[in-house]
C-alpha cells in the first residue's frame, strides 16, 4: 500500500510540491489527490476528519496496523523522511519543536499563492496513475483492506 499525499489542487506552488515528490519518488510510495476532488472527501469522511481544516498539504501514512493523517511540517518532514532524509530541511523539522515548524509551514502558507512557481508541467502515462482524483476511495478500502 502506498501513503496518499492530498493537496490544494488550485495552489500552483502546492503543484510544485506534487511535481517535486513525483520527481523523486522512484519507488513510488505515494499517490496524490487534491482537497477538492470527491477521492478526498470520501476519505476524510472516512477516517472522521474535517476536510474543511485543510488548505494545503495533509499526507495519509499507510501503516501496517493503522493509517495516520500528518499535517504542517508533520507531513513535510514525512516526505522528506521517505524522499530525501539527508536534506537540511528535513533535520531542521525533525529537531525543531513542532510548535515552531509548525509556525515556518503557516507562514509559507499564508503567502504560497503569491510565490512565483514554475508553470506547472504534463505529467506522462504512468505518472498520471498517480493520480487518485478520478477513483472511487471505496473500492480502494476494499482492494487494500480496511484500516483506520
Amino acid at each position: 500500500m502506498y501513503h496518499i499525499l492530498f493537496f490544494d489542487g488550485e495552489c500552483r506552488y502546492c503543484n510544485r510540491w506534487v511535481q517535486w515528490v513525483v520527481d523523486r519518488d522512484k519507488k513510488r510510495c505515494f499517490r496524490f489527490a487534491s482537497l477538492q476532488s470527491e477521492f478526498a472527501k470520501d476519505a476524510f469522511h472516512y477516517y472522521n476528519v474535517d476536510k474543511n481544516k485543510f488548505d494545503s498539504i495533509v499526507v495519509l501514512i499507510n501503516m501496517q496496523s493503522a493509517n495516520k493523517i500528518t499535517v504542517k511540517s508533520e507531513a513535510v518532514a514525512f516526505l522528506f523522511s521517505i524522499l530525501k532524509p539527508d536534506a537540511l530541511l528535513y533535520k531542521l523539522i525533525k529537531f525543531m519543536p513542532r510548535m515552531i515548524s509548525d509556525l515556518g509551514y503557516d507562514l509559507i502558507a499564508a503567502i504560497r499563492r503569491f510565490i512565483p512557481v514554475s508553470d506547472c508541467r504534463l505529467y506522462n502515462e504512468e505518472e498520471m496513475r498517480l493520480f487518485l482524483d478520478n477513483s472511487n476511495f471505496t473500492e480502494l478500502l476494499f482492494r487494500f483492506g480496511h484500516k483506520k
